[in-house]
This record gives C-alpha cells, structure tokens and sequence, in this order.
C-alpha cells in the first residue's frame, strides 16, 4: 500500500512517499481502508522530534476515518464494510493514517453516522477526546461555571467552548480578527480581544473576581495570563505545557494547574480509559450529526508528498481558525 513515511524525526524530517505491506489485523483490530484524516499539533512535534511518542513505523496521524476492511480475533461490535471514526495509532508502536489503510483497536473506534461526511469525520477524534477528558473528567462540569479558553478558534478550541456552551457554561474566549470574534458571538461565545484588551481589563469589564476554570489550549505565554484570569483556589487546564514560566501568582493565588495529554491511553495500552474514551466519542460524532456541534475546516491538503510536506513544515507558524483536513486522492 502506498503511505508517506518519517524516516527520521528532527529538524530536517520530511515525508517520503513509499510502498508498505499492510499489517493483518490482529486481536480487537479493525483494518480500515482510510477515507479522511486530519493534522493536529501533536503530530508536528513528533515529526520535528519535540516528543518522544513517535510512532517506531513513521507513519504518523491518529485521526481516521474509513472502511472497515478487516476485523480481528475477538471483535465483536464492528464487521466488514461499516465506516468508522477513530483515534487509532501514528504514536508509539502503531502506525497513522498517512497511508492509504491502517490497523485500529476496537476499543477507540465508532461507527460514523450517515449523516457525517469524511471531511468533518475525519477532524473529530484527537480534538474531541481533548475537550472531553477537560470538560467530563478533569473539570466535571456544571451549568453555570464560569469558563475562559485561551485559542478560543483553534482546533481543540472552537470544539471546547461549543461543548462547554452546550453543557450549560459561561463561556468567555480569546480571539485575534474580527472573522473569529464573530464566529464565536454566533455560537453564543463571550469574546476576550486579548491584543486589544488586557487580562485585567477584562475582568474589570465584566466585574469578576476571576473564572472559575481557564482552558489553555495555546502555552507560552499565555499561560502567565492564565495565572490572572483565575480566581482565587481557580483551576487552570493545559494541553500545551512545553514552557518555562513564573509560577509565583499561581502559588499565591493557591491556583491549580494540570496537564491533558489525550495520547496517553493508546500509547499507554490502557484498555479500561480507551473505552471511556470510546464513549466520548459516540456523543460526539451524534452531536455533530445533530448540528449541535460545527466541526469548521479551514483547508484541505490532499495525501501528495510535496502537499504534506509543506503543511507539517508551516503548520505551527500559525494560528488555526478551526481544523486542516488531510483527504486521500482517490476521495476527491
């Protein structure tokens, strides 16, 4: 099978395009004929080797969707021909999606609903497991909670403050145009202009003391304006923690911080979270069938050598207005 290959994490990584024999599907794997994929952040740090979670086979990309083509010893919820969307490998020992099939555990796949198409399908796992485990574990929402995402458009972003809206929250985000500010006031989102308006003004603006949760979906920086915008005893929840920052208000203002790694149950192996992370995933592909939830791609890259190897090359130069889709060729 054709599928675009890492040969060397770092600096000077790139994708080669190579002819790979396609694994069987061993116990509790489906193998899927892929149909749609999708980019995240994670996936560039592998390749440029900021994480040492890469997968051993450089076929990077956990996102798909697709055909179910092959089903393993023991699997009992899935047969031949179903379209599925997973959270399924490119980390660890298991390959990704960048080839044309790919092996998945049993225990991170759905079905996807007809009403689903493979563009948006394919964008939904690693970003909506993110805003899961942040909004159903680690926060345990409730109505009326006041929340403050930081990327407020980006890619686990623009899907966190639609969930958090849909689970009752007060929800403020950060915005840098005009374009993000009015899609978030449509979707019923305070904006934060945070270039424009200060930490400290805003909760001046607004007469709080402080937001009981801020989501971080950016890093750096941001996350010293974190520290500010929680209240007192507040909890600050990170995806992205690769910095080096002054923790001193944190301690002062007796604040918590914790780090979300969505990675860790399928690189880990850990079958019990998979199915917890199965079960997010089932209300999130029904609530996209729904329209609850808007899964907004801003590009389409096409499985092409020189295309993938200019997206994973500018992918973190800038900031994202939704998700990039990766599409096989023949889909198009």
């Amino acid at each position: 099978m054709r599928a675009f290959v890492v040969d060397r994490y770092g600096k000077d990584a790139s994708l080669t395009e190579k002819d790979v024999t396609p694994e069987k599907a061993g116990k509790h794997e489906l193998r899927v004929q892929i149909e749609g994929s999708s980019i995240n952040p994670l996936d560039t740090k592998m390749f440029f080797g900021h994480v040492a979670a890469a997968s051993t086979t450089g076929i990077l990309q956990g996102d798909v969707t697709g055909k179910v083509i092959e089903i393993g010893e023991g699997v009992t919820s899935f047969s031949i021909g179903d379209r599925i969307v997973a959270f399924g490998g490119g980390l660890g020992t298991r390959a990704g999606a960048l080839a044309e099939e790919m092996l998945v555990p049993e225990q991170m796949a759905v079905l996807r609903p007809e009403g689903v198409s493979a563009e948006v399908a394919g964008c939904l796992p690693v970003i909506g497991l993110t805003a899961m485990e942040i909004l159903k574990e680690r926060i345990a929402i409730t109505p009326g909670i006041r929340v403050y995402v930081a990327g407020g458009t980006g890619g686990v972003g623009h899907l966190t403050v639609q969930l958090a809206r849909h689970y009752g929250c007060d929800v403020t985000a950060s915005a840098s145009s005009d374009e993000k500010a009015a899609w978030l006031e449509a979707k019923g989102i305070r904006v934060h202009r945070y270039k424009e308006e200060s930490a400290e003004a805003l909760l001046n603006r607004l007469d709080l003391d402080g937001f009981d949760v801020i989501i971080d979906t950016v890093g750096g920086d941001h996350l010293q304006e974190s520290f500010i915008l929680a209240k007192e005893r507040g909890r600050i929840i990170s995806i992205a923690t690769r910095t080096t920052q002054d923790l001193t208000m944190m301690h002062s203002k007796a604040l918590s911080l914790e780090a979300v790694f969505v990675a860790l149950p399928l690189l880990k192996g850990k079958v019990e979270e998979m199915k917890q992370q199965q079960r997010h995933l089932s209300e999130l592909v029904h609530l996209v069938e729904e329209g609850v939830i808007e899964i907004r791609i801003e590009e389409q890259i096409p499985y092409e050598r020189d295309a993938l190897n200019d997206l994973y090359q500018r992918f973190d130069q800038t900031s994202h207005f939704g998700k990039v889709s990766v599409y096989p060729t023949h889909k198009k």
